[in-house]
């Protein structure tokens, strides 16, 4: 993932959690915060950083 990507995960995330915690959706607010603290610490969760391609093959896998 380049940074241009990273930066845009980020904002989605933060954005998520600002809606989870004005919805009081506690659970969803933490784990919003627990990804952006983790993606900042160099963790890279497989589902944003799969090829489509290989998103689908998962899928399809999950599925059969």
């Amino acid at each position: 993932m380049n940074s241009l990507d990273l930066e845009v995960v980020n904002v989605l995330f933060f954005q998520q959690m600002i809606e989870a915690v004005e919805g009081e959706q506690w659970d969803e607010a933490a784990m919003a915060l627990y990804k952006l603290y983790a993606i900042e610490e160099g963790e890279r969760f497989n589902d944003l950083t799969n090829e489509p391609e290989e998103l689908n093959d998962s899928l399809e896998a999950a599925v059969a």
